[in-house]
């Protein structure tokens, strides 16, 4: 019997179901449910083909029925779905707070998305990456977070990109070019100078070797920059140079006059304090780009909020592998991350004990 045109377009309306994939595959409604949703226990080549399947077909999921799956298989135990790698070129010896607080973050949101999580270290030779793609695939990892790395560099070279999924987590890998989360390092420096400035002070000074000034994209000397011209009544030129030395720092600060110094690491101000002198540090104050809040020095500066970066990498990153989105982008996304005011004891006439022992 032929169908009318009105029963045609009724049949044509009527959305493609798991069963009908099924049928189409030779395989079990569960198997296709697992493979259209990323999920593990499928072969690579029963995936593949329920795609295909799916896409000639027409399938279109159910946003509702998602959500409801969702929620029904959150109330079970969680299950590692795959593995997401966190990469860096740093050695445990040169591990410090702000990278193991992005590591932390980075695992803690991983596992509670049933992802697993594992961090390794890479050698900076392109020499040495060789074996490193089979090793990741042989291991489950279908996501690859980069995290902050020893030096600025080019890792284009690292892996075949096209099978992963991949975010970094710093501003140092300079290539490939991929989804991104970073602190707001310019929002960052503009508000330590801004709260600086309401404190009293009017010249405040960067101190910043090379490396970490191309790590941070020159954005805390533009930060800087933008302050001295539009904020306060003039610039104090930053220090800038591959390695900070007390000879140099003791001829800028007699050259520039900063009414307080401004230290890319909380652990670098007892040191600057040190090389000062006491005559010279009862007038100046000390503050940094990234401070944690932690130990008895309640140093004054930014809180770059390094255990959220980490976490809201990985929620990206989860969520692409999840759209089974590999391979890298054609236009690049970077999420800024603002960070937190953290007064402290190193500013305006309240010297911490540690700087007169």
């Amino acid at each position: 019997m032929t169908k009318t045109p009105s029963a045609a377009v009724s049949s044509a309306s009527q959305p493609v179901t798991l069963r009908q994939i099924a049928v189409r595959a030779k395989a079990s409604v569960m198997t296709v449910s697992r493979a259209l949703g990323n999920r593990a226990r499928v072969a690579a080549s029963t995936r593949e083909r329920v795609l295909r399947i799916a896409e000639a077909l027409g399938y279109r999921p159910d946003p509702e029925i998602n959500k409801l799956m969702h929620h029904l298989r959150s109330q079970r135990r969680r299950r590692f779905q795959s593995v997401i790698c966190g990469l860096s070129t740093r050695t445990a010896e040169m591990d410090e707070p702000y990278f193991l607080a992005v590591v932390a973050g980075a695992k803690r949101q991983a596992e509670s998305r049933g992802y697993g999580f594992m961090l390794m270290r890479i050698e900076s030779d392109p020499v040495r990456w060789a074996g490193l793609h089979r090793s990741l695939r042989a291991r489950g990892v279908q996501g690859v977070l980069l995290l902050p790395q020893r030096e600025p560099i080019d890792l284009r070279g690292l892996l075949d990109w096209r099978e992963f999924s991949v975010v970094a987590a710093t501003s140092s890998v300079l290539a490939p070019e991929v989804n991104s989360v970073t602190p707001h390092h310019f929002a960052n420096a503009l508000l330590l100078c801004r709260q600086l400035a309401g404190l009293g002070y009017r010249r405040p000074g960067l101190v910043i070797n090379t490396e970490h000034d191309r790590r941070v994209e020159h954005l805390f000397d533009a930060a800087f920059t933008w302050h001295g011209a539009r904020e306060v009544p003039e610039r104090v030129p930053p220090l800038l140079c591959d390695a900070i030395s007390r000879q140099r720092l003791i001829a800028w600060w007699r050259r520039e006059r900063p009414d307080v110094l401004v230290a890319t690491e909380e652990g670098l101000l007892p040191k600057y304090a040190r090389w000062l002198g006491p005559k010279a540090r009862d007038s100046v104050g000390l503050a940094s780009t990234n401070v944690r809040g932690l130990g008895e020095l309640e140093p004054t500066g930014i809180d770059e909020r390094p255990a959220e970066i980490g976490a809201a990498a990985v929620n990206l990153l989860a969520s692409m592998i999840e759209r089974r989105e590999r391979g890298l982008p054609v236009s690049p996304t970077t999420t800024l991350l603002p960070g937190i005011w953290c007064p402290g004891r190193t500013v305006r006439m309240r010297p911490p004990a540690w700087l007169s022992s």
